[in-house]
């Protein structure tokens, strides 16, 4: 999750795989994320709403208001357009209130009727994790894969040989 107070800006480039698509988002005190999209209007849709919410955020903080509903409503018709095929919400979580708002939810988590929490593939999916460096970069992946091994996926970590008996250690 990333506070939206901390993104400085977004770019979109050409992505390393043919056919896809690039967003490199700019954040304060951090290194650059970079996402893939493989369709040129899903990119293009994530980073227009990602404008809206830093525009939104720098309207708040100049006039003290907070972003209109309309715009919110906007992103969450894009947002739900662009879902994937074979996914399914479960609930919708409803509008965010004045509590969330004032700790400046992450980017995907701001649509009143789509959070990709909700979305849930119609069969087990399996996953293969890649870390590499120290034991705090592989410790985020073990949680990671305990919660997707809970949701009754399979799970595989790829890492350091060091780490080996620490990784199948631990009940994946």
């Amino acid at each position: 999750m990333i506070p939206l107070r901390d993104i400085l800006a977004t770019e979109k480039q050409k992505a390393f795989r043919f056919g896809h698509h690039g967003l490199v988002v700019v954040i304060k005190g951090h290194e650059e994320l970079f996402f893939e999209f493989n369709s040129l209007d899903r990119r293009n849709a994530v980073a227009q709403i990602v404008e809206n919410l830093l525009e939104g955020l720098r309207e708040k903080q100049d006039h003290n208001k907070t972003p209109s509903a309309s715009r919110e409503m906007s992103d969450a018709l894009m947002l739900q357009t662009l879902e994937p095929v074979g996914f399914v919400s479960d609930s919708d979580p409803g509008p965010p209130t004045d509590a969330m708002s004032d700790s400046l939810p992450a980017i995907m988590f701001t649509s009143s009727s789509s959070t990709f929490l909700t979305f849930k593939p119609p069969e087990p999916l399996h996953f293969t994790c890649l870390t590499i460096g120290s034991r705090g970069d592989v410790q985020p992946y073990i949680a990671l894969c305990k919660g997707l091994k809970a949701d009754g996926h399979r799970v595989r970590i790829a890492t350091h040989l060091e780490f080996k008996d620490w990784v199948e250690g631990v009940s994946l």
